[in-house]
């Protein structure tokens, strides 16, 4: 529960949790303290001195222990003579502080000036130009002119991680990326090395490490919390001005956690994916996996309907799908665990419509290795889940499946027809380093081994090798081309928000189902 308590900031009076940090609590009331090296989810050291303020307390009249007042009736407040750090003062009722006063901008403007003294001034060529903190402080706290007329010191730009490069020029030591990657990630592998003007910030690999850059699944994150351009991910890089962006609030498509994101889109493509807005309730920080995978979205895209390899169209595809379908006995749908509440309720729909028809119709989620030993619940790290699909946990609420792997597999083998929904479609293939080799997916392997590509209709976003080898392919929308709910590991409902345009025609999994299922319905005079 807050523990609120009354304080006073530039004369005016606020209750204010004394829990809370001081820079978080003055912001809910609407009160900025300029900071660098203080983040919420991280330790308090007190190092960048840009959020200096000044603070006092009520004199206390010796004789009678009351507040003493001025000749004006004003309670008399003593101010201490040296500033102190905002993020590392404890709140206590009835303090007084000073945040905007002549002083405090004059400290900020020195400590600006102190901070930018090595810094190459170079906006106009900076990735994180439009989202940097140095440069919007700068503008609002720093002084338009230096007094600095040294040669600043000049530090090569250097690869300290597979996707992260560090450019000691622009870092000001706030030391997040260094307690981050320590009490966030667990991992000692960053740290200060040399003394005074000579200090960077330097990957020092973890003891038994052989790894000579940094390789962890946060290095996102690291460019995220470094409040200047110093840090900065390789394969964004160049690619865009901040500015340039769409942005939607929606959630991450990789595991499921299901993070709340933003979605950094330009040109129909998302870039990347970002924290969300109000960091504080929805959380700070998201892994590389779902961040930088979002590109798949928009290459090698299935935008076709495919016959044994072979283009062709929706009206020349699903009517021989009909005819196939009323032909077929047992039909076994595979996957799904990808698509959103709405088209698994859609396609759940239709097998009961199926099932009333008198065909036997089976569904089975579980596709991968893992699914099958229950590791539902697992986690690579404290985001990523061991489960990397949007919606297992619904479909998993929705339908039992096989009691085992080897029955799925003989109901394969004796299926009539079998559906695969989205199951080769990038970028849920995490564990496959370069998606062109889907061929090493579980999946393709055992759908080779049994032969059962003359037989199977894929749902798919991507193209690829399944989809030449597969008896028919149909082309479907990926996840941010649509609005959805997902449940996440922990049962709660989020919505995905539609962050792409889609091909003018492409349909969704379960309303592509439904467009097959009106065929059926067509022909369906012709087979009583």
């Amino acid at each position: 529960m807050p523990s609120m308590v009354e304080i006073f900031v530039d004369g005016l009076k606020l209750q204010v949790d004394e829990k809370k940090n001081l820079i978080d609590a003055l912001k809910e009331k609407g009160i900025h303290v300029p900071h660098f090296c203080y983040h919420p989810a991280l330790e308090v050291v007190g190092m960048c001195r840009i959020c200096l303020i000044e603070v006092g307390s009520v004199k206390i009249d010796p004789q009678t222990k009351e507040p003493a007042r001025d000749d004006k009736g004003q309670v008399i407040v003593q101010w201490n003579p040296k500033f102190q750090a905002a993020c590392n003062t404890p709140i206590t009722a009835g303090m007084h502080i000073r945040v905007a006063s002549e002083k405090v901008k004059k400290a900020r403007e020195g400590v600006m000036e102190f901070l930018l003294i090595n810094h190459p001034l170079d906006c106009p060529v900076c990735d994180k130009a439009g989202e940097c903190s140095l440069q919007d402080y700068s503008f609002a706290v720093g002084n338009e002119t230096t007094r600095y007329r040294e040669v600043k010191r000049n530090i090569p730009q250097e690869k300290i991680g597979t996707n992260l490069l560090i450019n000691h020029n622009r870092c000001i030591l706030c030391y997040r990326c260094v307690r981050f990657d320590r009490d966030i990630v667990g991992i000692h592998d960053l740290e200060m090395q040399a003394r005074g003007n000579d200090t960077v910030i330097a990957y020092t690999p973890p003891p038994g490490s052989r790894d000579t850059l940094l390789n962890h699944n946060y290095q996102g994150a690291l460019a995220d919390i470094c409040p200047v351009g110093a840090l900065l991910n390789e394969n964004t890089l160049f690619r865009s001005r901040v500015w340039w962006y769409q942005q939607n609030q929606s959630i991450c498509h990789g595991c499921s956690t299901l993070c709340r994101v933003t979605t950094n889109v330009k040109n129909n493509e998302i870039y990347r994916y970002m924290p969300p807005e109000e960091p504080e309730k929805n959380g700070f920080f998201i892994c590389d996996k779902g961040r930088f995978s979002t590109t798949d979205f928009s290459r090698d895209r299935l935008l076709t309907y495919l016959i044994k390899g072979h283009g062709s169209k929706s009206r020349d595809v699903l009517p021989q799908l009909a005819d196939l379908f009323h032909q077929a006995h047992s039909l076994l749908l595979v996957g799904g665990t990808t698509e959103s509440c709405e088209d698994i309720d859609r396609i759940l729909s239709l097998v009961q419509k199926w099932q009333a028809k008198g065909k036997q119709v089976n569904w089975e989620y579980r596709t991968q290795p893992y699914m099958w030993r229950g590791e539902w619940d697992k986690k690579v790290d404290f985001l990523l889940m061991v489960d990397q699909r949007p919606n297992s946990n619904y479909l998993r609420q929705k339908i039992s499946g096989f009691t085992s792997q080897e029955k799925w597999q003989e109901a394969l083998q004796e299926a009539d027809l079998i559906i695969v929904i989205n199951e080769f479609a990038a970028p849920y293939s995490y564990r496959i380093e370069n998606y062109a080799d889907i061929e090493k997916l579980y999946l393709f392997k055992l759908f080779e081994e049994k032969s059962l590509w003359s037989k199977t209709v894929l749902l798919n976003t991507h193209a690829n090798a399944a989809t030449a080898k597969a008896l028919a392919s149909l082309p479907i929308m990926v996840f941010p081309e649509k609005a959805g709910t997902y449940i996440d590991k922990e049962g709660v409902a989020k919505k995905s928000a539609q962050s792409l345009t889609p091909a003018q025609g492409l349909l969704s999994s379960g309303q592509i189902l439904a467009k097959w299922n009106d065929y059926v319905e067509q022909d369906s005079l012709a087979y009583v």
